[in-house]
């Protein structure tokens, strides 16, 4: 008896395209290998295993988000030589007289504020080493700061189009401006950062509030001090002011925001006369690269069909009604990033949502909100769910108060889920009830 085996190309490619996809996810949750490495050695597979050929695969890479984010490392790269972040952090803690409550709340309000605008990495670069010294030099234990600072880091970059990595990408792949992100996140995340600060006191006041304090330490903060240069200082606010101007103004000059960001960057330079050699080695390459490599990735989903399968999965399940999609979306993205990388996660589900158009009704403007802010938001649930919040975790460690898993989940887990169901009735409320 012989058999007829009939190979399904399609198939295969599929199980190709996923295996790839989860071992990349597993090594990059895993810290097995950098994430750049990870993601650019998977979209070469795909190359290698014909599932996307060479020139589909530059086609599948978003430059505007490329684009947008190296415009800002540059930009953030000639502010950090200006002593610009240094200055707001320290004038802020001057403000609080010593006050260990009034300082996590001050250091919160800035981190959030930074990375409304800043990534949240460049962000917590800035603030964390800023938070050891005054809590050196007032004695406490900095352990409930820095637990703040990483919940705020995500609040504050779900506020804006620029201020975390999914929104920049959201951003790319939709019609979705500036203003589009501050009409419609900042809102609730002002609302989640008010029930947040309620919540931490409830945990910390006391606590903070039993140190003694010599307001003399705080006092011997000099903020000009971080200011070398009033001139570079002086032009990067003015330059990095004009290029929010510009995002915000999009939609009459119709600039690329890829674009704004570049040229403001290089703009920046030129201003202030900086050795480009020496900014561009500021830029985060690994982090460039990582997108390119989860841009071809994700084209690979698309193209043997495993997005569409999910879309139609996700509709099915919400029932074709926007309402329901979008907590559906919300939630997901929210319990994901949790314990997967946000961005590599956004990347897929950004995919997910463009199919989910081809098949439902209306407008999807809410999926792409509910994505934007599940994804942001959810990376307070975990130590590993946020770039910034490893990157703190691993500053602790090489201190007297190592953060610990365990520590940071019993407060960033509940207070994630508040958040979460804020942004739930909140969406439901504006593109629900009363649509």
């Amino acid at each position: 008896m012989s058999f007829a085996f009939v190979i399904d190309i399609n198939s295969v490619n599929i199980v190709i395209a996923l295996t790839v996809l989860i071992l990349t996810f597993i090594f990059i949750s895993t810290e097995k290998l950098p994430n750049a490495i990870a993601a650019m050695t998977g979209g070469f597979l795909l190359i290698v295993f014909r599932i996307v050929t060479q020139e589909e695969a530059v086609e599948f890479i978003d430059f505007d988000t490329v684009g947008l984010l190296t415009g800002m490392m540059i930009s953030v790269a000639v502010m950090r030589k200006s002593g610009l972040f240094e200055y707001i952090a320290i004038k802020g803690i001057k403000l609080t007289g010593g006050n260990p409550w009034k300082i996590l709340v001050v250091l919160s309000i800035v981190t959030a504020v930074l990375s409304a605008f800043l990534d949240n990495v460049t962000t917590v670069l800035i603030i964390v080493p800023l938070t050891f010294a005054v809590a050196e030099a007032i004695r406490i234990n900095p352990l409930p700061i820095l637990i703040s600072e990483i919940m705020f880091s995500n609040i504050g970059g779900a506020a804006t189009l620029i201020g975390d990595p999914p929104n920049i990408m959201i951003g790319g792949a939709t019609h979705l401006d500036f203003l589009d992100f501050i009409s419609n996140n900042l809102p609730v995340t002002v609302l989640v950062s008010i029930v947040t600060f309620m919540l931490l006191r409830l945990i910390y006041y006391r606590k903070l509030m039993a140190i003694v304090v010599e307001k003399e330490r705080i006092e011997a903060f000099d903020e000009t001090k971080v200011i070398e240069d009033k001139k570079l200082f002086t032009i990067s606010l003015v330059v990095f002011s004009l290029v929010i101007m510009a995002f915000v103004t999009h939609q009459l000059h119709e600039i690329s925001l890829a674009s704004v960001a570049l040229g403001g960057g290089f703009v920046m330079m030129l201003a202030t006369r900086q050795d480009p050699e020496e900014i561009l080695k500021e830029v985060e390459w690994p982090t460039l690269f990582f997108f390119l490599g989860l841009f071809v990735i994700v084209g690979g989903l698309e193209k043997t069909g495993v997005i569409g399968i999910v879309a139609v999965k996700m509709v099915e399940l919400s029932e074709g009604e926007i309402t329901y999609a979008t907590q559906l979306v919300l939630w997901v993205s929210a319990l994901s990033t949790t314990v997967i990388n946000s961005i590599p996660f956004t990347a897929t589900m950004i995919s997910v949502i463009r199919d989910m158009e081809a098949i439902m009704p209306g407008n999807i403007d809410p999926l792409w909100w509910a994505l934007s802010l599940g994804a942001c938001l959810g990376g307070n649930g975990t130590i590993i769910g946020a770039a910034a919040n490893i990157i703190v975790a691993g500053f602790s460690q090489k201190t007297r108060y190592p953060l610990r898993f365990a520590e940071y989940l019993k407060v960033g887990l509940p207070l994630m889920f508040v958040s979460i169901i804020i942004v739930s009735g909140y969406l439901f409320l504006k593109y629900g009830l009363l649509r």
